[in-house]
């Protein structure tokens, strides 16, 4: 199986592997709207979390527990809501815009304008996180604590999703395996290796399998909708 079945995006400044550096694709990343949109939006949720104050052994444990569960987050969402597929209901076709821009999203991976969260659903994914947040915790420091590690998660998310889609090389071994895996998901079968910066929710979802042992999907590039 070639991973690399279509070319991606080819950068002017190129490392010695032949790639882009990666100082390269740092800068291309922050031409797109949302990397600069987190940029502006965490150093905002830190001063506000400084100016609440209210600081507590609990803060401490907000980002394990943020850490525990963004795998299961990321295969859910991957799997329930970007690859969710139009249906009629009450008579009408219901289908996610963000289901949509996935869908563009793979079948053209290297097109890096889809590889990013879209606005509307990344700024109704900000509302739904700070009301949830706001509605479990029980300090508004501890809400924004959690909020901000929420963000500076979906911020890595971005980066690591949109490295895979470039011509950067892999070096360090935790980069590689998510390379590879995100890799397969788009070349090799869809229904598989549903996490991106994470991938402890396909171990224990059963979504983590051999690869050779997993047949070739046809519809990689399509998710099985006809757009």
């Amino acid at each position: 199986m070639t991973m690399s079945s279509a070319q991606p995006i080819n950068f002017n400044k190129t490392s010695e592997e032949g790639g882009p550096s990666l100082w390269t694709a740092l800068r291309v990343f922050f031409s797109f709207t949302s990397p600069r949109s987190f940029l502006l939006m965490i150093p905002l949720l830190v001063v506000l979390r400084v100016q609440v104050g209210d600081f507590s052994g609990w803060d401490l444990l907000v980002l394990p527990l943020i850490l525990a569960v963004q795998p299961f987050v990321e295969w859910l969402i991957h799997v329930y809501i970007l690859h969710y597929k139009p249906r009629r209901v009450f008579g009408r076709v219901l289908d996610l815009q963000v289901a949509q821009f996935h869908r563009a999203h793979h079948r053209d991976p290297w097109h890096l304008a889809d590889v990013f969260i879209p606005t509307r659903a990344g700024w109704v994914g900000f509302v739904l996180l700070a009301a949830g947040w706001w509605l479990v915790m029980p300090s508004t420091g501890l809400a924004l604590s959690a909020l901000l590690v929420s963000i500076v998660m979906a911020f890595t998310y971005e980066w690591i999703h949109y490295l895979t889609h470039t011509a950067y090389r892999p070096r360090g071994r935790l980069y590689r395996r998510m390379w590879r895996l995100h890799r397969l998901h788009h070349f090799k079968n869809e229904h598989y290796w549903q996490g991106v910066t994470m991938h402890l929710g396909d171990v224990v979802l059963g979504t983590l399998p051999d690869h050779t042992k997993v047949p070739t999907s046809p519809t990689c590039r399509t998710l099985g909708v006809d757009d």
